[in-house]
């Protein structure tokens, strides 16, 4: 079963994904062993356009709002 935590996580991960694959960057060879097809980088930017920014997941996970519960913050160690 998938913890609020790990949801959110999974969301960072894919949007920081989504932000290497739109911008032009020396690291696509060494991550993909080439180039970003055009393609893929519009793809990438159009998601982009409706995927939610790093403060406004910080802003749900804070929310009393039901609708936010299914993500949370990490547990503290």
């Amino acid at each position: 079963m998938t913890v609020g935590y790990e949801r959110r996580r999974a969301l960072e991960w894919a949007g920081e994904l989504l932000r290497d694959l739109k911008s032009p960057s020396e690291r696509h060879e060494q991550l993909w062993g080439g180039s970003v097809p055009p393609e893929l980088k519009m793809l990438a930017h159009r998601i982009l356009r409706h995927y939610p920014e790093p403060w406004q997941l910080d802003a749900a996970v804070e929310s009393d709002d039901p609708v936010c519960s299914w993500i949370s913050k990490e547990p503290l160690r």
